[in-house]
């Protein structure tokens, strides 16, 4: 694509989707996939509540065995029941819960220990567990270090794509649930930042920010993460391609501004006014503005049924496809740097989660 007609089809994606975070109850509502799903396994992370639980739900309306992998068995046992109650006696005895918590590798490890013992061939891998922020009053980062929001929406989900990825099916569709805001990730395939010279003004502010105790914004932090999952999507596909005895898929998408549970999560008080102005926008224009959590996850259990069948690796949002951030910097970049810093974005996850996984790529794929 010439370098114009990357930034007219880069702008129009972005333009597009700011005007759906304000106006998605006016579009028309996404389809929703009649594909038969009978004797096909799903595991659905973060699904006991939001956007996983209704994209478990319409699978197993389509009559797959469902896994949901939730970090509160006790909430993720309630949704069971509850799907079962909604879709009836076809579900029974086909919808799972087990235990996950994407913010530790530790609980990842022993997921998918716990399933190279008992589980299936995997059908359907959905990433949709996540945070905005930490939740109130707790660290910021993790036992060893790492950043909490970065680890639970995404390190944890490459680490389980990597242990998982000998029992994907042939036909496997991976999917993660990636948002509008990775548009505004600055950090993505970038060198490393110069450390800035301190001045009257940046001690001013770091000043008044301990006084009133505002901590730092975690919205840079959950772009990154939103971004991370789409340029995984992005190169798990190659990956995949670059194998002609698999037709397996990843996709990425965005639910939009959806009415779910990680809004429910985010406390909102004067100091998020001014540490995460965005997202205290959108808490408080939540009931007027969001679409509902079915129409938002559409998308996301269109792909988890079909996905193959509408090529992956790319990025979507009401079951359109999207110009991302990372086909924008791919296009601008050209695709020989493009690759050489991808490598470089992917070693650093492996030494995030202590793995060796040949991202398996040339730079002509």
């Amino acid at each position: 694509m010439a370098p114009s007609e990357i930034y007219k089809s880069f702008y129009t994606s972005l333009f597009t989707s700011l005007w759906a975070l304000v106006f998605a109850r006016l579009f028309t509502p996404q389809r929703v996939s009649k594909r038969d799903l009978s004797g096909q396994v799903a595991i659905v992370t973060g699904a006991n509540s939001g956007i996983g639980l209704s994209i478990a739900t319409q699978l197993a309306r389509q009559n797959a065995t469902v896994y949901l992998a939730c970090r509160s068995v006790d909430r993720g046992r309630k949704a069971a029941e509850d799907i079962v109650s909604r879709v009836g006696e076809k579900s029974e005895g086909k919808v799972h819960c087990w235990e996950l918590d994407t913010s530790s590798l530790t609980s990842v490890r022993r997921f998918c220990d716990r399933w190279i013992q008992e589980g299936n061939e995997i059908d359907m891998l959905v990433h949709n567990a996540g945070i905005a922020s930490p939740p109130a009053n707790s660290p910021t980062a993790t036992k060893d270090g790492k950043d909490l929001v970065i680890v639970t929406n995404f390190l944890g989900s490459f680490l389980m794509t990597h242990l998982l990825e000998p029992h994907l099916s042939n036909t496997a569709r991976v999917v993660l649930t990636s948002s509008t805001g990775h548009y505004s990730a600055t950090r993505l395939l970038q060198p490393a930042p110069s450390p800035h010279p301190q001045t009257f003004l940046s001690n001013l502010r770091k000043c008044i920010g301990t006084k009133l105790n505002l901590g730092s914004s975690s919205a840079p932090a959950y772009a990154h993460s939103k971004a991370q999952q789409v340029l995984f999507a992005h190169l798990l596909q190659r990956r995949f391609s670059s194998d002609s005895d698999h037709q397996c898929s990843a996709h990425s998408f965005t639910p939009g501004f959806t009415s779910s549970a990680i809004f429910g999560k985010f406390d909102v008080s004067w100091r998020t006014w001014l540490t995460n102005p965005i997202f205290a926008v959108l808490k408080a224009t939540e009931r007027y503005v969001a679409a509902d959590t079915d129409q938002g996850s559409r998308t996301g259990s269109w792909l988890a049924a079909e996905g193959a069948a509408h090529g992956g690796g790319g990025y979507w949002e009401w079951q359109v496809k999207r110009t991302s951030l990372v086909e924008f910097l791919r296009g601008v970049l050209g695709e020989e740097e493009f690759m050489k810093r991808s490598r470089e974005e992917w070693g650093r996850w492996e030494e995030g989660v202590e793995i060796e996984w040949d991202m398996g790529v040339k730079y002509d794929s």
